[in-house]
């Protein structure tokens, strides 16, 4: 199954913070990859964040002279979520307060999500898409919105790769956004699909998809995470966005400088057609705030292809966030970036010296050596020649036992993967031994 199938076939379940579709969609994931289900019951509260009820539309009306005008009745949108029950009549300027419409998305139906999170600022929206909202105008309506609540449960789920250590890297998506693939499960494909690749590798590195509502999932998922397994998270990054035309944008950790910053700064450089780089913070943001939180503290990047922080892409939270928006070449640039973001944090290695002195790496029985650019010799060269000769006549330094292959990549603008693959020789010709560079964790405090 392709990632736009996957990413069709998950956008089929209506789906929510708490919501009666969610049971089937981890049932569908769950045919994957094997996960582990965490349920967090409506009502419980951890630092002012509630889970709330499950929520449904019953009917969403409007009349006009008797005339129905709009239903919403069986659009997962139509009505804002979390919206309570609302039956009366109202004139044209107060009515139109109370909906929700884009001008520039005028088939569009927007989705309003906020009191999911707000569920004590509450009242109601109904979600009218602009060609509809432009044959309303002054009058008298009667609205009729009922909706109904119900105790029920938030779903977060987990799948493991095992590796040599205990350290684990994370991979979080998000399963909140009913039937949205851009904004949601063209994300958590990706990320099936990574696991998948990596369920077939021998890994150093243990590794851990954690998907379900953004933020609300991830707080309560932490906060009852054994403190032991939380100190065992090492590194991170939440991925969403990935279908559209943008360039890949990553954001660095919260502190900058991490093994995982570096990984992204190489594999976007060498292997995104387009890239950004910006601060904590800058890309769409999400839930690398919770990851990254006191007491937690796991480095964690995003990435997107998020095209403004306020306006990530044109049918961001609507309707039109269809499969059919998705473009294949582009998710698959995404999943080939991560693939190589991961290789580099498996194959990180500092390199201890077996000689002194300088080797002729010309010599046939090294056969090491890089040619350059030479103004008296023809010869048929890459393009990033040049960067490889002046890394010979640097290399021999950073065989120091210190400097890592990640750093002489970044800091020569070479891809990590061909530069692993060079000093590799050097050390099957007895000149060097690779020791992995593991990534290290600060272990945080915690809350007395």
């Amino acid at each position: 199954m392709t990632l736009i199938e996957l990413t069709k076939s998950l956008c089929g379940f209506h789906t929510g913070v708490v919501a009666d579709g969610n049971e089937e969609l981890f049932a569908r994931l769950g045919r994957e990859q094997q996960l582990e289900l965490f349920r967090f019951r409506s009502g419980d509260e951890f630092n002012g964040w509630i889970v709330p009820d499950n929520w449904r539309v019953v009917r969403a009306q409007i009349f006009r002279d008797e005339q129905l005008v709009f239903d919403g009745a069986g659009h997962a949108l139509a009505v804002g979520y979390y919206s309570n029950s609302f039956s009366g009549e109202l004139e044209w300027e107060e009515l139109k307060s109370r909906l929700v419409t884009n001008p520039a998305l005028p088939e569009a139906t927007m989705f309003h999500c906020m009191w999911q999170y707000r569920p004590w600022d509450a009242t109601w929206r109904l979600c009218v898409p602009h060609e509809v909202y432009q044959t309303l105008g002054p009058g008298r309506y009667r609205v009729e919105l009922e909706t109904e609540r119900e105790p029920g449960e938030m779903i977060v789920a987990h799948s493991h790769k095992v590796g040599k250590s205990e350290k684990t890297i994370v991979f979080n998506a998000h399963t909140c956004h009913p039937h949205m693939a851009n904004d949601g499960f063209a994300g958590v494909a990706i990320f099936v699909k990574l696991m998948q690749w990596l369920a077939e590798r021998e890994t150093f590195y243990s590794y851990r998809f954690v998907t379900g509502p953004e933020h609300i999932g991830t707080v309560f998922y932490l906060r009852d995470l054994p403190v032991a397994d939380v100190n065992r998270l090492v590194s991170g990054m939440f991925q969403e966005m990935p279908g559209t035309q943008g360039a890949i944008k990553a954001t660095s950790t919260f502190l900058g400088g991490q093994k995982l910053d570096l990984a992204f700064a190489n594999a976007l450089r060498h292997h995104a057609r387009k890239h950004e780089l910006v601060p904590w913070r800058k890309g769409a943001g999400n839930d690398e705030t919770v990851w990254e939180a006191p007491g937690y503290e796991v480095p964690f990047v995003e990435v997107t292809r998020c095209e403004d922080q306020f306006a990530p892409f044109r049918e961001y939270h609507s309707s039109l966030d269809t499969p059919e928006l998705m473009d294949a070449a582009q998710i698959e640039e995404m999943l080939t970036v991560l693939k190589k973001v991961v290789q580099s944090l498996e194959d990180d290695a500092v390199i201890h010296r077996r000689f002194d002195g300088l080797i002729c790496l010309s010599n046939p029985k090294y056969a090491l050596y890089m040619e350059r650019p030479d103004p008296s010799v023809v010869k048929d060269l890459d393009a990033d020649a040049e960067k490889w000769g002046h890394l010979l006549d640097c290399l021999f330094r950073y065989f120091d036992g210190r400097t890592t292959i990640l750093q002489i990549a970044e800091k020569h603008d070479l891809p990590f993967d061909r530069l692993h693959r060079y000093l590799k020789r050097f050390e099957e010709k007895g000149l060097v031994s690779l020791v992995r560079s593991e990534i290290e964790r600060i272990v945080p405090t915690r809350a007395t």
